[in-house]
């Protein structure tokens, strides 16, 4: 299961859909507070994240690199679809995996998840020295194997909208497998995103299992697809020692379609450099 988390975890913040999570119409939330569903199709976002296993000793014993390149397709009244194109370097091979399309929902769920909501009322949440209104609405998710009760604190009106979210999931018969929380701690801090500054938001989230923990600081901002531009994030074991870490950065992104590029990250030669360098 830690394996399987932690890849799924990568797998999120390079799409740009993690730990964003937003609701539809039904609640009263439009599609363009989604991090893809405020763009048009053709947006597209290409992140690039390193990630280092550590021995018994705290040295790196082996590096990943992956490279990301997501491809917002159509949105809908009940959610977007993406397109998902992955290079993965390892001992020093490079390998491309099928693209795969990506339907998500409003709410954050994946396609073949049920889901149920009720509104929970209002609730204030601190992000600095302010304090913010929230709606507060309670999800639930159901896969073949577990359910994950989420509540979801969000504004309409301040940005990056979802505030606060915390979520547990459990096996069929009520065991924890984990349980997560996220917290916007600041709010329009100036940050550099390839060749301009912009205005972002810090996100703390961390997720506790049976066998460790992962905490992941992340910087989004609403004017880029899928809102992630970078994260830092560390797994530890039940002692505490460090055992994995990972890096995300930004490399490049675009409004609308890259119409006079060929291959499978928009290069113009068929086989693609190592990675491209930021603008």
């Amino acid at each position: 299961m830690q394996k399987f988390q932690v890849k799924t975890l990568v797998f999120l913040l390079a799409v740009g859909i993690y730990p964003c999570i937003c609701l539809s119409q039904d609640t009263g939330i439009s599609p363009q507070h989604h991090p893809w569903g405020a763009f048009k199709p053709g947006a597209w976002k290409l992140v690039r994240v390193v990630t280092e296993t550590l021995d018994d000793k705290g040295l790196v014993a082996s590096t990943s690199v992956t490279e990301t390149k997501t491809t917002l397709v159509q949105v809908e009244e009940d959610g977007v679809t993406l397109d998902v194109a992955v290079c993965v370097e390892v001992a020093g091979k490079q390998f491309y995996p099928d693209p795969q399309i990506v339907k998500q929902g409003f709410h954050g769920e994946m396609v073949g998840q049920k889901l149920k909501f009720k509104e929970s009322g209002t609730s204030q949440v601190a992000v600095e020295d302010q304090k913010i209104t929230c709606k507060v609405v309670q999800l639930e998710f159901s896969g073949n194997n577990n359910k994950t009760v989420t509540n979801v604190y969000y504004s309409p009106t301040v940005s990056p909208y979802i505030l606060k979210r915390k979520s547990v999931t459990t096996d069929m018969e009520g065991k924890k497998l984990s349980e997560t929380s996220v917290d916007v701690v600041a709010q329009n801090m100036p940050c550099k995103v390839l060749a301009e500054i912009k205005s972002t938001s810090f996100v703390k989230a961390v997720q506790k299992h049976p066998k460790g923990s992962i905490s992941t600081w992340t910087r989004t901002s609403t004017t880029v697809p899928g809102g992630i531009i970078a994260h830092s994030s560390k797994e530890l074991d039940t002692t505490g020692r460090v055992i994995r870490r990972s890096t995300l950065e930004l490399l490049d992104y675009g409004l609308e379609p890259e119409i006079d590029r060929t291959g499978i990250f928009g290069r113009r030669r068929p086989t693609p450099p190592r990675f491209r360098r930021p603008r």
